[in-house]
């Protein structure tokens, strides 16, 4: 993988981890921690370099935070689904 391109995943990994819940968070320590990354840990949280980061584990991340996002987005499609049926069975009952 060319320079550019794990440049480009790291800031991608950047900007989409600030969007994880705390569960998520912790599968992506558990990706660094398995695939044997440093990390630092203290009071206010856990903490690596992903500039340090091999490309195998960015990529690991990646997918964990691709996973993430097409996952939420699933279920607002299923939330939106879901109330278009709860509306139209209101409808349905009103005109019984």
């Amino acid at each position: 993988m060319e320079l550019q391109q794990m440049q480009q995943m790291r800031t991608y990994i950047f900007e989409h981890i600030k969007s994880l819940v705390p569960s998520e968070y912790e599968e992506i320590f558990r990706i660094i921690r398995k695939k044997k990354e440093s990390y630092s840990e203290n009071s206010n949280g856990i903490f690596f370099d992903l500039s340090t980061v091999s490309l195998d584990t960015l990529l690991k991340i990646k997918e964990y935070i691709d996973f993430c996002l097409k996952t939420r987005q699933d279920d607002q499609i299923r939330l939106k689904d879901l109330e278009s049926i709860r509306i139209h069975n209101e409808t349905y009952k009103e005109d019984e």
